[in-house]
């Protein structure tokens, strides 16, 4: 993984946007500090771009997986705020600065915090198709990027919730003497409960002289109401049509990507779940949208908390609203 070298406490951001006191940060969401782009001290952006990130964290990645880029034949790139709009387009960006073979492909995905479910899944039937051995996926947020010093007060709770950074993770198909990896993916897709919206930046809304006030002035507007109803029917039902209505199907351990902690930890509550059978980084790195659930992963990998054999229910929701879940055997 790879988080901005900048890193902000919840009195930071108070002092910065003037409003709430740092314990109602946590007490509402789970974060005590994020790291941005965004210097909420000096009011500028710091020069480190998500592209820097994508690279140091797929980087470290290929060093845990013992691997070179060369062994590669995808790479699977999920972005909600990527550095360019467009073009040039940030997986073959990534591909360019990784220095990867002709032949490795290279593709964007466009989504939050359940792209990386979406990608898992695209990447996992690459490698049982045989198109791949070993496919390299990288999520990345910096939703700070789109800070302003005259935009403060809009934006306190964006800056409050979420977090930028970048995680990176290989899957490859291995032989094993016990079945292990990703079983059968249950995916959805219900745009009619979508949460985000942004106007300008694609090709309904171009900037243009005449606009240029309200181009300045614009930035992702959430509906922070929606989450936490988002959140409890979406994991419900998931975890429901992959272990089965009484969850008969049981796991070790039950991950999702990092939305609002608070809110999640009540809902392992009403599933009568144990916290210690969850894994929680948000404290830490606060929402970080598309790299939420593979920061997660990664520090729950290297937290050494999986024992061999062990099975998790992986959950994922975010914008779109996308949503996924699978179980995954460690191997």
């Amino acid at each position: 993984m790879a988080l901005p070298p900048l890193a902000f406490t919840n009195e930071d951001i108070c002092q910065w946007h003037g409003r709430r006191d740092p314990s109602w940060i946590y007490d509402t969401f789970g974060v005590r500090t994020r790291h941005t782009r965004y210097d909420y001290k000096k009011d500028r952006l710091d020069d480190i771009d998500e592209d820097d990130l994508t690279v140091e964290a797929s980087r470290r990645a290929l060093k845990d997986a013992g691997l070179d880029i060369r062994d590669i034949q995808a790479i699977i790139y999920v972005s909600f705020t990527p550095t360019h709009q467009g073009a040039p387009d940030g997986a073959c960006t990534l591909h360019k600065r990784l220095g990867a073979p002709l032949h490795t492909m290279a593709l964007s995905h466009m989504s939050a915090c359940a792209g990386v479910i979406n990608a898992l899944m695209l990447g996992t039937a690459l490698i049982r198709s045989g198109q791949a051995r070993n496919v390299l996926i990288c999520g990345a947020s910096t939703l700070s990027s789109f800070c302003k010093p005259e935009l403060k007060k809009r934006l306190w709770l964006q800056a409050t919730i979420f977090g930028d950074g970048a995680a990176a993770l290989v899957l490859s198909g291995e032989n094993t003497a016990e079945p292990c990896g990703f079983s059968a993916f249950h995916m959805a897709t219900e745009p009619h409960r979508d949460i985000a919206v942004k106007k300008f930046g694609g090709s309904k809304h171009v900037p243009t002289p005449e606009n240029i006030a309200e181009v300045l002035e614009d930035y992702y507007v959430v509906d922070y109401r929606m989450v936490p109803g988002n959140l409890n029917a979406t994991f419900t039902r998931l975890r429901g049509e992959i272990l089965g209505p009484k969850g008969s199907q049981d796991t070790n351990w039950t991950l999702f990507n990092m939305s609002n902690a608070q809110v999640q930890r009540r809902w392992l509550q009403g599933m009568e779940i144990p916290e210690e059978k969850s894994f929680f980084n948000m404290e830490h790195h606060g929402n970080c949208a598309a790299a939420s659930l593979g920061l997660v992963l990664n520090d729950f990998l290297h937290s050494g908390l999986p024992k061999p054999g062990d099975t998790a229910l992986i959950l994922g929701v975010g914008s779109g609203l996308q949503s996924g879940g699978v179980i995954y055997r460690f191997p």
